[in-house]
């Protein structure tokens, strides 16, 4: 396949991974103000994206997989269950604007590791791209215009360990896909983050609030487009466009939940909001501009 058809498939599985966490976060929202507990909910996120991509996961993957694949493996199931909760304590805890704001500094937490890391200078597109989402993102969470009456110092400590936490997803299914694939790498990180919140919750008892027959139908609407769909297509685009690329395309979801909030409950959509989403998705188109080429860690195309 081109490499700039290929850069371009990457970078629409993340525009739809975005969009679809966007969907999601509007009815978590919901499904809070309504007396759901928000780290059941993300439990519910996790067994149902785990127990879905068990069924598609490959048959075939590394026979023997080298002891950093496994390590890697595993701290993304760690990472994975972390910053689901991180994420729904922080909204819970900030006014949405901060917390957008400051969730979405992830990508610059990607571009500067992977400066770091490789040793290297991010590209002067990546760059630009990343600076133009930033601003977007702030402008459209409402941010210089925002009410910081509800500002509380947890809540910024777990929105910016949501950011470290999402950036750090990145960059292990960016690793772990090398070793395992990506659809492979992405279902068993879920495995492991099932696991880990069966040890959390088996002292609690019995999720009592997610099993309610009133939000029953939101939440599973939650778990599979808050997780099941959009995770892998998300790990999917991470493989080919990389993981800097990657991180300012997520950038959509702000734009997207602020955009069903305005259709779906009612909610004002400033002018400057809108020129902030126009923003983002400028900075998301840019990164298809120019030359996509990239570095991979091998020479066949990307597999699901």
């Amino acid at each position: 396949m081109p490499e700039r058809r290929r850069s371009a498939l990457g970078i629409t599985a993340v525009a739809f991974a975005a969009a679809m966490w966007g969907l999601a976060a509007n009815a978590s929202r919901y499904l809070f103000d309504n007396g759901t507990d928000p780290l059941e909910l993300a439990e519910a996120r996790i067994f149902v994206t785990a127990l879905g991509l068990l069924l598609l996961i490959p048959r075939t993957g590394p026979r023997s997989p080298t002891p950093p694949g496994r390590r890697k493996v595993f701290w993304l199931g760690v990472v994975i269950a972390l910053v689901i909760a991180t994420y729904h304590l922080a909204v819970l805890n900030l006014p949405v604007a901060v917390a957008i704001v400051v969730i979405y500094a992830n990508p610059a937490l990607v571009v500067l590791w992977s400066a770091v890391s490789s040793r290297r200078l991010p590209r002067p597109e990546v760059v630009g791209a990343l600076v133009v989402a930033m601003i977007g993102v702030a402008l459209v969470s409402g941010l210089a215009s925002g009410e910081f009456e509800g500002l509380r110092w947890i809540g910024l400590a777990l929105a910016l360990a949501t950011a470290i936490l999402f950036a750090s997803f990145t960059l292990l299914a960016e690793g772990a896909a090398i070793s395992y694939g990506p659809l492979r790498a992405i279902a068993l990180g879920f495995v492991v983050a099932s696991i880990l919140c069966l040890l959390y919750q088996a002292p609690l008892g019995w999720p009592d609030t997610l099993f309610r027959q009133s939000s029953l139908p939101l939440t599973t609407f939650v778990a599979v487009f808050g997780g099941l769909l959009p995770f892998p297509l998300y790990g999917w685009g991470v493989h080919v466009v990389r993981a800097e690329r990657a991180a300012i395309a997520a950038t959509l979801q702000p734009p997207v939940a602020a955009f069903v909030a305005w259709i779906g409950l009612s909610q004002t959509l400033t002018a400057t909001q809108i020129i902030g989403a126009v923003l983002v998705v400028l900075s998301v188109a840019s990164l298809q501009i120019g030359n996509p080429r990239q570095k991979r860690a091998r020479d066949d195309p990307p597999a699901l």
